[in-house]
């Protein structure tokens, strides 16, 4: 770990509150907040437009030629959804050497530091990748074309349990269910990758090579398995669907699925 930091493309980003990074970060590492990264739109949070996404890529030193780390210090496990968010957008803004510390600031075992640093703005100019964020027409448009993962717990897909900040319950329809934490141990550490390799292929019938759409409540649950399949598992071709279903669950005229485990298959 101390000789990867002495890379001179590295840049360490903590994603969390100022008071919380102040209390102990990583050596060299600044900090970001998630709010830096979303804003609220009209009944759900949603990334901020390019401009303002570009400006905290610059602001943070990080251009074309950066090896980004980024971590949290995981009090709960949204903490963890940050970090996987900020992970898909700097990949949906150009910015593709992106990793996280597994099991976050804990599993770090050196000296912390307290003072803030200060790192030298970058001159980066962002470019979407649209082929990584889906709107609702899109997914309308695909409904029952490819594979949709759905990231949140088994009882609000089912629709068992209502989802907070929707209005309907239950599943887009042809969505399938694998909720994030699968993914986790409890120490938020990730699972052996050989497993999550043949979980996918085997179990949800996953293509590497092909398209797959994911989706949560909001956009952060299924951050995490974007990051799993795209940052670790190496699938080409993951489109998140920002919104979700804070989006699609608002509305009456989106198809939906209540109390049924579903498939996909052509």
């Amino acid at each position: 770990m101390r000789r990867y930091m002495q890379n001179p493309h590295l840049r360490i980003v903590e994603i969390s509150d100022v008071a919380r990074y102040q209390a102990g970060h990583l050596p060299g590492a600044a900090q970001s907040d998630i709010d830096a990264w979303r804003e609220a739109k009209e009944g759900y949070i949603a990334i901020k437009p390019l401009s303002q996404i570009e400006a905290e890529i610059r602001r943070l030193g990080i251009d074309k030629q950066s090896e980004v780390l980024l971590y949290a210090p995981i009090d709960t496990p949204k903490d963890l959804l940050k970090t996987s968010y900020v992970f898909w957008a700097l990949h949906y803004h150009g910015i593709t050497n992106v990793g996280l510390l597994d099991g976050g600031k804990a599993a770090y075992k050196g000296t912390l530091e307290t003072k803030s640093i200060s790192v030298a703005p970058s001159s980066y100019s962002a470019r979407r990748n649209d082929a990584l964020f889906a709107e609702r027409d899109y997914v309308s448009a695909h409904l029952g074309k490819l594979p949709m993962i759905d990231a949140r717990p088994g009882d609000k897909y089912l629709g068992i349990s209502p989802t907070e900040g929707a209005k309907r319950d239950g599943h887009i329809a042809g969505a399938m269910s694998y909720p994030w934490n699968f993914s986790t141990k409890t120490d938020h550490t990730l699972k052996d990758t050989a497993q999550l390799s043949t979980l996918f292929a085997q179990g949800y019938g996953l293509n590497p090579k092909e398209e797959v759409l994911v989706y949560c409540t909001g956009g952060l649950e299924t951050s995490f398995n974007y990051y799993v399949l795209a940052g670790v598992l190496g699938y080409k071709q993951v489109r998140l669907y920002d919104a979700s279903m804070k989006e699609w669950g608002n509305r009456d005229d989106t198809a939906m699925v209540q109390y049924r485990y579903e498939l996909f298959s052509k």
